[in-house]
């Protein structure tokens, strides 16, 4: 009986032990887990605070490029010279006359006296002061026979070449191109774009129709309308693919759909930029953003 009680005494001992080693063992588990969670929870918030401040640190490069492509591109409009200027200053230059002549010129020669000149015939008649009362005698002036001039031909005069004026068309396309960049500049961008609408209309074959297109594009850009942006600097590069203008536009093309977040097509235009104006300035910006974008 004794053995028995002592069996039973034991088993519930063992029992009581198991129980306890097993609540011990749930509780460090418990624990365990509950700091996973919390590491985790607090990796999950590094990597969101790393992942805004790229985001942040992405945003204002896009800043600081867009304002430098737009001081190189209006540095680079006001550089521009149209050929109709250069032939306007040519002929300006060409409008000044010379009027005076040197002694030497008109053959005149400082102290000559007034009788070498030819052509000059003193009258015979008396002075009134040949005889002078109470003095000697002034000398009589002697006639001086007329000399006939030598016949000597006129200079022949030269019609004066009339100004080369620009043409009013000229002018005009040149004054509401100014005119739209202006209100661009000044922060209008829908003026800019019905000013540089109506160009664009006006006058269809000027050789300021590329830098139109691209800053018309310019305007939706500001506007952060990017598919809109991304249709008109479009129209510069298949309407111009070689100029210069279309190097900006496909650099514009890849930022607009980066921020329209089509990163595949922005890597795609950004390549195009390289590839096709791999000496400009876009081109450098673009590799740029082709390396953020991992290429």
């Amino acid at each position: 009986m004794k053995r028995l009680v002592m069996t039973l005494l034991v088993l519930a001992s063992t029992g009581l032990g198991a129980c306890t080693a097993v609540k011990q063992q749930a509780a460090t588990t418990e624990a365990s887990t509950e700091w996973r969670l919390k590491s985790l929870e607090e990796s999950f918030l590094n990597f969101r605070e790393t992942q805004r401040q790229m985001k942040d640190e992405d945003r204002e490069r896009n800043e600081a490029l867009e304002s430098r492509l737009r001081m190189l591109e209006e540095r680079l409009d006001a550089m521009t010279v149209r050929p109709e200027s250069q032939d306007s200053a040519a002929s300006a230059g060409d409008q000044g006359w010379v009027t005076d002549l040197s002694p030497e010129q008109g053959g005149w020669i400082e102290g000559q006296a007034k009788e070498a000149r030819p052509g000059v015939v003193e009258s015979g008649e008396e002075k009134p002061w040949a005889e002078v009362p109470g003095g000697t005698p002034a000398a009589k002036a002697v006639p001086v026979p007329a000399v006939k001039p030598a016949n000597i031909p006129e200079p022949k005069v030269l019609p004066r070449p009339k100004p080369v004026a620009k043409s009013a068309a000229v002018m005009s396309s040149q004054s509401m191109y100014d005119k739209a960049l202006g209100l661009y500049r000044a922060d209008d961008f829908e003026g800019a774009r019905g000013a540089f609408d109506e160009f664009l209309a006006k006058f269809p074959k000027d050789s300021l129709i590329p830098n139109a297109l691209y800053w018309k594009g310019e305007t939706y850009y500001s506007q952060k309308d990017y598919a809109q942006a991304i249709l008109a600097f479009k129209d510069v590069t298949a309407r111009f693919p070689k100029h210069h203008k279309a190097a900006s536009a496909l650099l514009k093309i890849g930022m607009a759909y980066e921020l329209s977040g089509d990163k595949d097509n922005a890597r795609f235009y950004l390549r195009a930029l390289v590839e096709d104006f791999p000496k400009s300035e876009p081109a450098r910006m673009g590799r740029k953003r082709l390396a953020a974008l991992g290429g």
